[in-house]
């Protein structure tokens, strides 16, 4: 029914908000800067990952090892920048073609 339409794009937008909200707070216990306290991190880390399905001590391990490298040109997981082989290749010369028609600063 079109009626109910506003309220579930209000939940949804309520419900998404307070979950990414938890998933900050869980990734930041990941990395141990939730607290000073290691048992409530580690609590508080165990219960935030439970509740979205994700086992706290082996992410907490795998998510140090892919900041490890981050940005490193062959050992990175993700984002890694491509090498420049010509101006005109890639990302590069998209990058290159929008500042020429837009200009720069």
């Amino acid at each position: 029914n079109l009626l109910f339409a506003p309220f579930w794009m209000a939940y949804s937008a309520v419900t998404g908000t307070v979950a990414m909200g938890l998933w900050v707070l869980a990734h930041e216990c990941g990395h141990g800067a939730f607290s000073k306290n290691k048992t409530i991190q580690d609590t508080v880390g165990y219960v935030l990952h439970s509740l979205f399905l994700v086992p706290y001590y082996s992410w907490q391990r795998s998510h140090a090892v892919h900041h490890q490298y981050t940005n490193h040109m062959e050992l990175g997981e993700t984002h890694v920048p491509e090498p420049a082989e010509a101006d005109d290749a890639g990302s590069l010369g998209l990058r290159k073609s929008f500042l020429n028609l837009l200009g720069t600063t």
